[in-house]
């Protein structure tokens, strides 16, 4: 049982990193200039999404939902976030904070494998927010915390990622100058 995972792919490193029965079990190398495959007792199947969703059936189930409703909202996240390339990350980030008004997690009430490739794939985005927009997007902002702080530093560094300061205190508002009163002189001279 093999797995190669493409450079770039932070996602799969994670999941890997986050289910060690997996890491161990699988012979892993890297790859470049390819998507990443994963043969697994003779099936061999490519893609991010597709392998992690064999690999937290094989290893790991909770991640893979609890119900079949939870697997298909799940796919639904999964397929969402490989979709919103870099450039799109600010609409897929507001669809984030959107849907978890009054939830924890994507999906269900614990982490799945839709928030750790969601979270993956919106790393980068998160470390390039301003302190006023991370504050703005307060339950993308949460969420992210969240995910970042239930996966082991040693499973980030795997992955090329690297926790991301977030400060879920609200900002010192920024105070406007108010323009200095007119003199009593100027007041007779605009009369």
């Amino acid at each position: 049982m093999s797995i190669s995972i493409n450079n770039t792919d932070s996602a799969l490193k994670l999941l890997l990193a986050f289910v060690p029965e997996a890491e161990k079990e699988l012979s892993v190398a890297a790859v470049a200039d390819q998507l990443s495959q994963l043969d697994l007792d003779g099936q061999k199947v490519e893609g991010t999404n597709s392998i992690a969703q064999l690999i937290a059936a094989k290893y790991n189930s909770p991640l893979a939902g609890q119900t079949d409703s939870d697997q298909a909202e799940i796919s639904q996240w999964m397929t969402m976030s490989s979709r919103h390339g870099p450039s799109e990350r600010q609409i897929f980030a507001q669809t984030i904070n959107e849907s978890l008004v009054g939830k924890t997690y994507l999906v269900s009430n614990s982490i799945t494998l839709a928030d750790l490739i969601a979270f993956a794939n919106v790393h980068a985005f998160m470390e390039s927010l301003s302190a006023q927009k991370r504050f703005n997007w307060n339950n993308f902002s949460r969420w992210f915390d969240l995910v970042q702080h239930s996966v082991s530093a040693e499973a980030l560094a795997k992955a090329g990622l690297k926790l991301v300061a977030i400060n879920l205190n609200a900002p010192v508002p920024v105070k406007k100058q108010q323009a200095a009163p007119a003199a009593k002189g100027d007041k007779a001279a605009a009369a």
